[in-house]
C-alpha cells in the first residue's frame, strides 16, 4: 500500500481469478496506487467510484479520509466553535466536514 498515491480510472481487463470480473469491467474505480497510464491492483485493493461522482472528485478520497480522521480525533462536542488554522487542501477540508456537521466553524476568508 502506498500512500499518498493514488488514482481513479475505468477497469479495462481482469485477471481468470477474478470473482465477478464481469461486474467490473467499465467500472469506475478507486486504488491507492502508483501515479501510471496503466496498472494492475489486486481485486482488494479496488474501491468502485458510486455512479454520479466524477472522477474528478473522487481522486480527493485520501484527503476527505484524512479530514475525517482528524475531526474524529479532535473529539469534539455538539455545537463547539472550532477554528482551524491552515487553509490548505486538508484544513479547507477538515473546515468543510465540520460545517457539515453543525459545527461553528468560520468559514475559509470570514476570519
Amino acid at each position: 500500500l502506498s500512500y499518498g498515491y493514488s488514482l481513479v480510472g475505468h477497469v479495462i481487463e481482469c485477471g481468470g481469478e477474478v470473482k465477478g470480473k464481469g461486474e467490473l469491467i467499465g467500472k469506475l474505480v478507486f486504488a491507492f496506487a502508483p501515479h501510471a497510464t496503466q496498472v494492475v491492483v489486486d481485486q482488494s485493493a479496488v474501491q468502485v467510484v458510486p455512479p454520479g461522482v466524477d472522477p474528478y472528485d473522487a481522486i480527493f478520497l485520501p484527503a476527505v479520509e484524512t479530514a475525517l480522521c482528524i475531526v474524529h480525533d479532535a473529539h469534539l462536542r455538539f455545537g463547539e466553535n472550532v477554528a482551524v488554522f491552515g487553509q490548505g487542501l486538508i484544513g479547507l477540508l477538515v473546515t468543510a466536514v465540520l460545517q457539515r456537521a453543525g459545527s461553528n466553524s468560520p468559514t475559509p476568508g470570514g476570519m
